[in-house]
């Protein structure tokens, strides 16, 4: 499997950055720091980014714990770039096994309130403007529409 050549899937960028670590929990925090600052310098950005900060996080942390299993040989690479219609993307990119989105439950349903998965998805679908899975659930996409962004 050509792993590079797979994270390359966002048509289009005008401008973007690509970084790759290799994570435990522990470093989460940071990661998501140093990815926000870079996010912070592309000329789509403007306003406050809080939610997309915890959506972010909610994806490396799958990525990390999830995907990847915590294993330090395996590397989770983040994508993000402006597209041509003044939308942030952000792509976070795992080498686990994947998984398919839509068999997570609902965890605001009354048996689910307790479960210890889906959470993760489910705020990041709340916190930015659409969340796409590809590669088998081995890559997620984060749009945030901007306010450059005329509706």
């Amino acid at each position: 499997m050509n792993y590079e050549k797979e994270v390359h899937l966002i048509p289009d960028l005008i401008l973007s950055f690509e970084v790759s670590f290799t994570g435990c929990r522990e470093k989460l925090a940071d990661a998501v720091d140093r990815i926000m600052s870079l996010v912070q310098t592309l000329p789509c950005v403007q306003g406050r980014l809080e939610k997309l900060h915890l959506a972010l996080m909610e994806a490396l942390t799958n990525a990390v714990i999830h995907g990847n299993r915590e294993d330090p040989a395996k590397v989770v690479t983040v994508c993000a770039g402006c597209d041509r219609r003044a939308e942030l993307l952000i792509c976070v990119t795992d080498q686990g096994e994947g998984f398919d989105s839509s068999t997570l439950p609902d965890p605001t349903a009354a048996g689910n309130m307790h479960e210890g998965h889906g959470r993760g998805v489910f705020l990041m679908r709340r916190l930015v403007d659409e969340v796409e899975f590809n590669l088998g659930g081995r890559q997620v996409i984060l749009r945030k529409r901007t306010a450059t962004r005329k509706r």
